[in-house]
């Protein structure tokens, strides 16, 4: 994650989750399982959303930017889902000045997936559809070994939301907003250095 503070914004941009990587070994109601999502499954699905949400520790009270508004970019690239996203909530800010920003996390219902069990007895979990109902970017609140499951009523029926987090280095930039150089004190002495060539002549 690359963070850049610019006086009264932030850009970040970074890999919320990698395809075609397996996880860390991750826990359900069927228990311990490795995960591994599908290239193409992130695109498809902010193809489907009509917008995404960026959030501060999956708090839906606490929206920084949005797809829609342009503010958050997100797209799979060959690493996996990139997200660049632009924010001016003073208090991600400061976190940001204070080195509190820890990474993303990302929440996801699963629509299409397959299980298996390897030689050594693990079992494999393959995500090939989802929705992204969101994206958060996770400050010093929240464990780097978070992973959570919130419910949601959609269509009638109960659904799993799944959060993912990936805690990574972030890189933190500081940029002052370049200072206007004042010309009006050279202008004028052009404007005055011709004059007296023209008296010249």
């Amino acid at each position: 994650m690359k963070v850049e503070i610019r006086n009264n914004k932030i850009l970040i941009d970074g890999y919320v989750n990698a395809v075609e990587r397996e996880s860390k070994v991750l826990y359900d109601t069927r228990g311990q399982f490795i995960e591994k999502i599908r290239a193409g499954v992130f695109q498809r699905a902010i193809e489907k959303a009509d917008n995404v949400r960026v959030l501060l520790d999956h708090e839906p009270e606490r929206e920084l930017a949005d797809t829609k508004s342009g503010k958050a970019k997100l797209v799979e690239e060959n690493i996996g889902l990139r997200a660049t996203v632009e924010i001016d909530d003073p208090e991600v800010i400061q976190k940001a000045k204070e080195n509190k920003l820890r990474g993303w996390s990302f929440g996801f219902l699963c629509n299409k997936e397959d299980r298996s069990q390897d030689e050594n007895g693990i079992k494999k979990r393959i995500v090939r559809d989802s929705d992204s109902p969101e994206v958060s970017i996770i400050d010093d609140r929240k464990s780097p070994a978070y992973l959570g499951t919130s419910i949601e009523l959609r269509d009638d029926k109960i659904n799993l939301i799944k959060y993912r987090t990936d805690i990574s280095d972030v890189d933190i930039r500081i940029i002052e907003d370049a200072k206007k150089i004042d010309y009006s004190e050279y202008e004028n002495r052009l404007q005055k250095s011709k004059k007296v060539r023209r008296r010249r002549i």
